[in-house]
């Protein structure tokens, strides 16, 4: 049987953020080799700024995450980005990012997704921008030169499809939001109530072994 684990997400979502811990403790696994994994991102934001009332909402909803979690928000972000009537959001340049650095180097978009995040919420960088993105691909040890040109290629020919592909997998799993995570066995889709382990990655990922255990007759590490 193959295994498959979805997450949807989208790279501005703050509630994403929140399941970062869920998601770096699950690809750490001792099962990670039972299983493939695909990322598949949304389009929250396109090219907007947001009036000072969504702000004000995306700030509660960020003390709570804060709260949950233990997530942090940095100072550049709560009294930067997110205070100024002018940031631009804009989902689609930090995804084409994460889409290209795993066309140059494979298996790398958990780790430029985090990095993006990082980026972001803690330290108030406009993740819209193609320099800082490029300066986050280098850090990550991906070459300037080759994640642009896929970068560029991606964001202007490619990002629709994968766009649609997500909306898709949405519809067929029952996800109605950002993040969700999904388990395919062959054919079957299970969406995962991830939500009751925000600040619990051991538990999620307990729930992720289990899963993967059940059906290769072996028994979940504790």
């Amino acid at each position: 049987m193959k295994i498959t684990l979805h997450y949807i997400y989208d790279p501005l979502c703050g509630w994403c953020y929140a399941a970062e811990p869920l998601l770096e403790r699950v690809l750490a696994s001792p099962v990670r080799d039972k299983f493939t994994f695909e990322m598949h991102a949304g389009g929250l934001f396109q090219r907007m700024t947001l009036p000072q009332g969504k702000r004000a909402m995306i700030r509660q909803a960020d003390a709570r995450i804060a709260n949950m979690t233990g997530q942090h928000f940095g100072q550049p972000y709560l009294d930067g980005l997110l205070a100024r009537d002018d940031t631009i959001y804009d989902s689609l340049p930090p995804i084409a990012a994460i889409l290209a650095v795993g066309t140059v180097s494979a298996g790398s978009e958990p780790a430029m997704l985090q990095a993006i995040q990082y980026a972001h919420y803690r330290e108030g960088r406009a993740v819209v921008q193609e320099d800082v993105l490029a300066d986050l691909a280098q850090s990550l040890q991906i070459d300037r030169a080759l994640f642009v040109g896929a970068y560029r290629e991606i964001l202007n020919d490619n990002i629709q499809a994968h766009l649609d592909s997500t909306l898709t997998l949405m519809h067929y799993a029952g996800a109605q939001g950002f993040p969700a995570f999904v388990i395919q066995k062959d054919d079957v889709l299970e969406k995962l109530g991830h939500e009751r382990y925000y600040g619990d990655a051991a538990g999620f990922t307990a729930l992720i072994e289990s899963k993967v255990a059940s059906d290769q007759g072996e028994h979940p590490s504790r």
